[in-house]
């Protein structure tokens, strides 16, 4: 942990928008992120190993709801004050 903040990046078949999602996080040194990949189908977890990106895989797609909860279990298993959540699909401007 190099930081109080962790961004929550809840992932469901992104295998198109997760890297470029992630390396735009990866600017902003002063915050920590984990990407939730939700049981995606796709090869979103092949790529957050190849990236090696700070990551959580659910063996199942729990929704929007159970990837969100789980970034949040993550943040205060890890001493985290702050959570953030960022959507992994590139609508959001991470700045």
């Amino acid at each position: 942990m190099t930081s109080n903040i962790l961004i929550i990046v809840p992932a469901y078949n992104e295998e198109q928008a997760i890297v470029d999602t992630v390396k735009q996080l990866e600017q902003f040194a002063e915050y920590d992120y984990v990407v939730v990949n939700d049981g995606s189908t796709d090869r979103t977890k092949e790529i957050l190993e190849q990236h090696n990106f700070s990551h959580v895989t659910l063996p199942v797609n729990l929704g929007i709801g159970g990837a969100v909860q789980t970034g949040y279990r993550y943040a205060a298993q890890h001493g985290y004050d702050y959570a953030i959540q960022l959507d992994a699909d590139g609508q959001h401007d991470p700045e």
